[in-house]
């Protein structure tokens, strides 16, 4: 359990506060490189860490991402024509480049050199592995890119996948580095309904997994132990500072980042990629059909209302909170623990969005296999006092620290901390071939 204070310290993330300080000092996948489409195309209505941004593709395909009001009489940018390099608000014409810099005033007097003095928020932005990027923090400390995995592999090895999850960033987060959920919120009852992206028989016959924490300077590696037959199933799953959780499995390998829209909304990037060969159908097989289990969560594209009226432009999960994300009795009777069709991310959802906005975690009650949801929060809570105290998060400056992976294997070492200098090839991108969970 946290105090109410140091729960609000972890979940707010607006401009000057203490986590939204942390955040604003790494790079942040803020959008799909395809949401944003083609030059002079259409702009994009974002809210990152509780800033409303718009983003857009001028004529010569650069990405600016602006404050969403136009300088003048804060008029919204959303309705302006995106044209000769710029964004044109069509309430009096003022425009505006990918920099924020004001470039025409046409209804001041030609002479004037007033456009020259005015200016909008814009971020720094990159485009890379299908994401832009954007840094929020102090440009005197804009650190490299983060060297992650699935943006080094060619466009054919990767699909990109991103949409609103509506609660707190952490609780997205805490839930990807919790095992011990997996072996009861996903099981099927059914053998041939074992998800493909799982070793669901070493979960489901072991529900007490064993929890190490290996500390990390890019966050933290985890392992969880179970018993299989006379070996042990091991998943090591692994925290990238401050929103990344890499999910170990069967290729193709699987990420998300939880990125916060505000305090209660999260945009999720998610990534499956393989770094052997470029993906296939099988790859991205949709699961047991006739019972609506899928491997990946199905999205509309949509304007989300959030609660103070500001629309944003989203991929919104299908199944979600007002259709009571689906859930069937008789399916949870006959077919699955939580009688929740789709995938196990829709499953997700409906347990961490069912939490309310920001959960209250000083009513928790934590036990053993809590442990990585512990260490993070802790972790997270060091880094902003440190950052408080001038100190910068190192993380954000070693872009090679973030080229790890995620692992799933079987063993007969009983012991993570024997155990890990054996895999440590394995989890390094550009290291030797990934161990199989046979």
């Amino acid at each position: 359990m946290l105090s109410e204070q140091d729960n609000r310290t972890v979940s707010r993330v607006g401009p000057g506060t203490p986590m939204g300080e942390l955040m604003r000092r790494f790079w942040i996948p803020a959008l799909l490189s395809s949401e944003v489409g083609a030059p002079d195309g259409a702009p994009v209505r974002q809210r990152i860490l509780g800033e409303d941004l718009l983003a857009f593709r001028d004529t010569q395909g650069r990405v600016g991402v602006v404050d969403a009001y136009c300088a003048h009489r804060l008029a919204p940018l959303y309705w302006g024509r995106n044209e000769d390099c710029g964004i044109r608000c069509v309430y009096h014409g003022w425009k505006y480049d990918v920099t924020g810099q004001c470039v025409d005033m046409p209804n001041e007097p030609e002479s004037s050199s007033f456009k020259d003095k005015v200016r909008i928020a814009a971020y720094p932005t990159r485009e890379k592995g299908g994401v832009v990027w954007i840094y929020m923090g102090p440009r005197e400390l804009q650190p490299e890119l983060p060297r992650l995995e699935c943006a080094e592999v060619p466009d054919s090895h990767r699909v990109l996948r991103s949409w609103l999850h509506e609660s707190n960033w952490l609780q997205g987060l805490e839930g990807e580095i919790d095992t011990s959920h997996v072996s009861f919120l996903h099981r099927y009852f059914d053998r041939e309904q074992v998800s493909t992206g799982f070793n669901q028989q070493f979960m489901q016959e072991d529900s007490r997994p064993r929890l190490t924490v290996h500390e990390t300077p890019y966050g933290f590696v985890y392992g969880s132990r179970r018993t299989a037959g006379d070996a042990y199933y091991w998943r090591l799953t692994q925290w990238l500072i401050p929103f990344y959780a890499l999910i170990p499995g069967t290729p193709p390998n699987t990420g998300r980042a939880w990125v916060p829209v505000d305090d209660e909304h999260t945009k999720v990037i998610q990534f499956r990629f393989r770094s052997d060969r470029p993906l296939d159908s099988q790859d991205l097989l949709v699961n047991s059909p006739e019972r609506g289990r899928r491997r990946d969560t199905r999205t509309e594209r949509c304007v989300y209302r959030l609660p103070d009226g500001t629309p944003i432009d989203v991929d919104r999960p299908i199944v979600n909170r007002d259709n009571d994300f689906q859930v069937s009795r008789d399916m949870q009777r006959l077919h699955s623990f939580s009688g929740i069709p789709g995938s196990a991310a829709d499953e997700d959802r409906a347990m961490t969005i069912g939490m309310r906005p920001i959960v209250n975690r000083s009513r928790e009650h934590l036990g053993t296999t809590d442990i990585a949801i512990i260490a993070a929060r802790r972790r997270l809570l060091r880094l902003v006092r440190d950052l408080e105290r001038g100190q910068e998060p190192e993380a954000a400056r070693d872009a090679d620290g973030y080229a790890v992976r995620a692992l799933e294997v079987t063993e007969r070492e009983p012991d993570f901390d024997t155990l890990l200098p054996t895999v440590r090839e394995a989890m390094a991108v550009g290291g030797g071939p990934q161990p199989s969970a046979r």
